[in-house]
């Protein structure tokens, strides 16, 4: 099912805890220990949820390719706050038998104060017939 442009697509919630973000950290080699000793979650940490968020309600065919990403962080997010996600895609555009497609996303602390806004672009084959 494709979800047409324009359509807000609720990416459900999650609280970030210690142990995520530590497994973020540890799967992008990040040993620094800043976020740890702050207690905040890394803006890119919550960045990769909400494109895996995406991906889990796009349908996408096999094939695609993640091309663009985006990322605006206008508040920080401390472990244990409560993050919620929206997304809206875009219309999609096609050249030389690519489709490009992107889709912004905001994400929103418990309060609903917007912490980060995005966008991401993928490139899908077009369907052919």
């Amino acid at each position: 099912m494709e979800i047409a442009a324009g359509t807000a697509i609720d990416l459900g919630g999650w609280i970030p805890s210690e142990q995520s973000v530590r497994e973020y950290l540890d799967a992008v080699g990040d040993d620094l220990g800043v976020y740890a000793e702050a207690g905040l979650v890394p803006p890119l940490a919550l960045c990769a949820w909400a494109l895996g968020a995406m991906l889990d309600k796009l349908s996408l065919p096999a094939g695609t390719i993640h091309s663009i990403q985006e990322m605006e962080a206008l508040a920080g997010v401390a472990v244990g706050d409560v993050i919620r996600g929206e997304a809206v895609p875009e219309r999609p555009r096609s050249r030389g038998g690519l489709r490009f497609m992107t889709v912004g996303y905001t994400l929103y602390c418990g309060s609903g104060d917007p912490v980060q806004r995005g966008k991401t672009t993928v490139l899908t084959p077009e369907e052919q017939g």
